[in-house]
């Protein structure tokens, strides 16, 4: 009978009349698993390759045992390298692990996939993941002692299972031969002084509509927990206090509520495998983004602290969004951003032989330091540093309602009012996880968002010529508030000449945290404080006719958690109490823009 339904399934599949789909009951997970379960045969068949282990259970150091899938080519003769995939995910039903299944087995490797601790089959408690390196190790050492493995191991994937093989090169092993971690800047804790972990945070802010969708849709920490409940995201995200957010839809627990309060003591995270400023992996790794990857920025920091510490990685930098590299030449955009697809790189190819190279030993790929992709510009530029040799500041300073190439010479302020009743809301941007469908990602158009008097706009001249950003952007600020924390939100954005003003960048900072998670400190209400909003690095070429625009508003909401302004436990507050913050430009308090371009332009 179990046989007949494959085939009905495979039969179905292939006429293209189901769709692989998540589940949230046991019917519906029982139905996936089954439609999983033909998709995988499919990708055996097409590869020539053959599942020699389902469902290993293999022991850890403390005895948790994690079950495990091993594949293998048909034609395997004699031992064979490894590409090791762990997730969080499940093993046979996630997109990804068909498709390294794909990419690598016809390539002659085997293709080992582990459910992580305490996820679908594995046994244990799941937590992000403070077992990462003992449980990968072991794994490691599980994988050399086969007799189909010639000792020899690299691993591959996306966020999650990207975040793990970090965490797992930071820790080294004599098996490890190569790491692509693909948007896997949530293992960054830290490092470079983003403070990310698990891309939980920004500036101090929960970067609540990804956490919020990713805990209620994968939270559970055991195996009898993986199906997530239906959610209504408008209602859930404006639930008060935040801290309880995901337990309003889950019964059971989730580590959401532990992840917000250990960010208010950042040191108890010492061993959870967070990559602070001591990082160093010796492993060979190709690391992967996209330009609106919410963790972006952790990602180059990580880099920069890696390369100063031992072997740097080969940085790939595409024009996507999460996990993504790929998707915005096949539709021609990211965002509202025009991508020319005939700029397409073969990602896959490279991956491919980046590992040869590793695990096999033939030539390496012909990478430098960092490869990435000039938005707007519709190329790849080269370079081995970060930012590329040569680039220098360029400071835009706030003059009225202008940003201006000189320092400004008349004091000025601008106030407005930021309520939490009512945020700015989020019009794409850095996002991923959130499980709604609604939301937009990328570089949108602001427009519709820009004559509101919760935001105020500060925008430069026409330029004469082009200028092409490559490396950071900071804002340096002056501001006041009548409160004794809130937060901003600032965003650089290009307005075209048919006045579209296109997201270049953005980031939020709690001003309690501008020091750092380790030193907060309040506002003193009315006096004006120095501060600096660091944004993600970008590679964006802006042509001559178009004008540069910042943003600074008090929110952007869902992307980020709403700061409820009274100073107390922001994950616990849940009365909204609006603030009047100001904006100071001019002598004494010479607020600006400060981006990093090429030679040449304007």
């Amino acid at each position: 009978m179990k046989a007949l339904a494959v085939l009905v399934m495979a039969v179905l599949a292939g006429l293209g009349l189901i769709r692989l789909a998540e589940g949230t009951g046991p019917g519906q997970a029982a139905i996936a698993g089954l439609k999983a379960e033909v998709q995988v045969q499919r990708v055996l068949r097409a590869a020539e390759a053959r599942r020699v282990v389902g469902n290993a259970m293999v022991e850890m150091p403390d005895g948790v045992r994690l079950a495990t899938d091993v594949y293998l080519p048909r034609a395997a003769a004699g031992p064979v390298p490894a590409v090791l995939v762990r997730l969080p995910y499940g093993k046979r039903s996630y997109f990804e692990v068909w498709r390294w299944m794909q990419l690598f087995l016809p390539r002659g490797y085997a293709v080992v996939v582990q459910d992580m601790r305490g996820r679908y089959r594995s046994e244990g408690v799941f937590a992000p993941y403070p077992q990462a390196r003992k449980d990968g190790a072991a794994t490691l050492d599980w994988i050399a002692a086969q007799d189909w493995s010639d000792g020899r191991v690299g691993m591959i994937g996306c966020s999650a299972l990207g975040e793990v093989q970090l965490m797992l090169g930071a820790r080294g092993h004599p098996a490890l031969g190569a790491l692509i971690p693909i948007g896997a800047g949530g293992a960054v804790g830290a490092a470079g002084g983003v403070e990310g972990y698990f891309g939980m945070v920004e500036g101090g802010i929960p970067t609540l509509a990804a956490a919020f969708g990713w805990f209620t849709r994968f939270g559970g920490k055991t195996g009898d927990a993986m199906a997530g409940p239906k959610v209504d995201h408008a209602t859930g995200l404006r639930a008060l206090p935040i801290r309880d957010a995901v337990a309003r839809w889950r019964d059971d627990p989730t580590d959401y509520e532990g992840l917000l309060d250990r960010l208010s003591a950042p040191d108890s995270f010492a061993d959870w495998g967070y990559l602070d400023d001591d990082a160093r992996i010796e492993v060979p790794t190709l690391v992967a983004d996209t330009w609106f990857d919410p963790a972006l920025r952790a990602t180059l920091a990580l880099a920069q602290v890696l390369g100063r510490n031992g072997p740097a990685p080969r940085v790939l930098i595409a024009p996507g969004t999460h996990c993504d590299l790929e998707g915005a030449f096949a539709r021609g955009a990211v965002g509202d951003v025009p991508v020319d697809p005939v700029a397409a790189m073969d990602v896959d190819a490279l991956y491919a032989q980046f590992m040869d190279a590793r695990l096999r030993g033939v030539p390496a790929p012909d990478l430098p330091a960092f490869t990435v992709y000039v938005m707007r510009e519709d190329r790849w530029l080269r370079s081995d540093s970060w930012p590329p040799e040569g680039a220098r500041e360029r400071m835009l300073s706030l003059a009225g309602r202008a940003l201006v190439p000189e320092e400004a010479t008349e004091t000025g302020a601008r106030s407005f009012l930021s309520d939490p009743s009512d945020p700015v809301p989020t019009l794409g941007g850095a996002i991923c996880c959130t499980g709604d469908p609604s939301m937009r990602v990328g570089p949108v158009d602001q427009a519709p968002i820009e004559g509101r008097d919760d935001l105020l706009v500060y925008t430069s001249g026409v330029l004469e010529a082009p200028v092409t950003l490559a490396g950071p952007v900071r804002a340096r600020l002056w501001v006041s508030a009548d409160v004794p924390d809130t937060d901003l939100v600032v965003r650089l954005t290009e307005v075209t000449p048919e006045g579209r003003s296109l997201t270049v960048s953005e980031a939020g900072l709690r001003l309690r945290y501008r020091g750092g998670l380790t030193a907060p400190a309040l506002l003193t209400p009315g006096e004006v404080t120095e501060i600096e909003v660091v944004l993600p690095d970008i590679a964006w070429h802006v042509a001559a006719g178009s004008r540069l625009r910042l943003h600074i508003a008090g929110s952007s909401f869902p992307r980020l958690a709403r700061n409820m302004n009274g100073g107390g436990d922001p994950h616990l507050e849940d009365r909204p109490r609006p603030a009047r913050i100001t904006v100071h430009s001019g002598p004494g308090t010479p607020s600006a823009v400060v981006m990093t371009v090429l030679p040449g332009g304007a």
